[in-house]
């Protein structure tokens, strides 16, 4: 009985032990949530600075190599990237604007064909549907004053936009410019004995982030240029919208390819029809089908290990901290996080392993 007694005693023990550093951990954690969410004029522009500086670093020290001033090179390539984001703005949006217009005066007459339809095969009148409309815009004007509101918390956000840009591209620039100054910096902070796993860690990070923005890239034009392809083969309107905001989603893994797909056979559904909405489906979930047994397993390679759920669970944390710009942010984060979690999860099974030959024999 004395010997149940310790037992129980000690399994008591440990395990309130066991449940203070879960709980003191939970609390750091929290509180660096908070901490970053409060920082995010300054958390957001340094993460994006970042992933852009893994599209900027090598053309940068490929000129370097070539006798060109650090400085320079990074200048040029930051304007070489504003020049490209400009014409890429300057020659879609105002096409999109005019196809949005255009197809202005088709949308009712596709509107009224869709409600047609759905009064045929589905068990609701046309009363029904009129009357969800109208609780629509009846909700729309009694929260009139809350869209007020929004619209003055936008320019407040324009305001912030502008400052978190203009800090952007300033990190940016001395992110690409000083790298290797930036990097030796924070080793010589390290102590000697852990010098070569920081500089491990920080090698596995960037290359995450530099894959991750790479395939990113690649599969989100594949996307749009096989859904737009489609939808123009099929003659759905708006293939140019349609195709930027797959283009778009494709930063936003599975919610962005959902979400896009969806509103894509909605437009061809109110403006085509049910056939060509079904056309349209299958075209979006064939070219998913491509992306994702396909194109990412040899884009994404081990760039972004993360199952379906974590991405899930990273983008919705991410957009309720910080919005649509930590919705975008919280994959390649969380990427980083996981391959960081592995390269020293590898490096302390190497340790254990290699210390028992390292012993004497007696």
């Amino acid at each position: 009985m004395a010997t149940l007694d310790s037992s129980s005693h000690s399994w008591l023990t440990r395990s309130a032990l066991f449940s203070g550093k879960l709980i003191v951990i939970a609390g750091a954690v929290v509180a660096l949530v908070l901490l970053l969410a409060r920082l995010y004029l300054i958390v957001l522009p340094s993460v994006v600075a970042l992933l852009l500086a893994t599209l900027l670093y090598p053309p940068v020290r490929w000129l370097s190599a070539r006798k060109v001033p650090r400085a320079l090179a990074t200048l040029l390539a930051v304007l070489v990237l504003l020049l490209v984001a400009a014409a890429v703005f300057l020659l879609l949006v105002p096409r999109i604007v005019q196809e949005v217009s255009a197809a202005g005066s088709n949308m009712q007459a596709g509107l009224e064909g869709a409600i047609g339809w759905l009064t045929q095969e589905l068990p609701v009148s046309r009363e029904q549907l009129d009357g969800l409309l109208q609780e629509g815009l009846a909700f729309l004007k009694s929260n009139a004053g809350r869209i007020t509101s929004g619209v003055l918390a936008g320019a407040n956000f324009a305001v912030q936009a502008m400052a978190g840009g203009l800090l952007t591209l300033t990190l940016l620039f001395f992110f690409v410019k000083d790298a290797e100054q930036l990097g030796g910096w924070v080793l010589a902070r390290v102590s000697p004995s852990r010098r070569e796993t920081v500089r491990a860690v920080g090698l596995r990070a960037w290359r995450t982030l530099s894959g991750y923005l790479r395939g990113v890239v690649i599969i989100a034009m594949v996307d749009a240029v096989g859904i737009g392809v489609g939808l123009a083969i099929i003659g759905v309107p708006l293939v140019l919208p349609l195709a930027a905001l797959t283009f778009m989603g494709g930063f936003f893994p599975i919610v962005g390819a959902t979400v896009a797909g969806f509103i894509a056979v909605l437009v061809a559904l109110i403006t085509s029809g049910p056939l060509d909405a079904l056309l349209a489906l299958g075209i979006v979930l064939g070219v998913q089908q491509l992306e994702s047994n396909v194109l990412e397993p040899v884009v994404m390679g081990r760039a972004v290990p993360l199952h379906p759920v974590v991405i899930l669970l990273s983008i919705t944390a991410g957009g309720v901290l910080f919005g649509v710009a930590g919705a975008f942010l919280s994959v390649p984060v969380a990427a980083v996080l996981s391959a960081v979690g592995n390269e020293l999860r590898l490096r302390n099974e190497a340790r254990v392993i290699d210390q028992p030959s390292r012993v004497s024999p007696p």
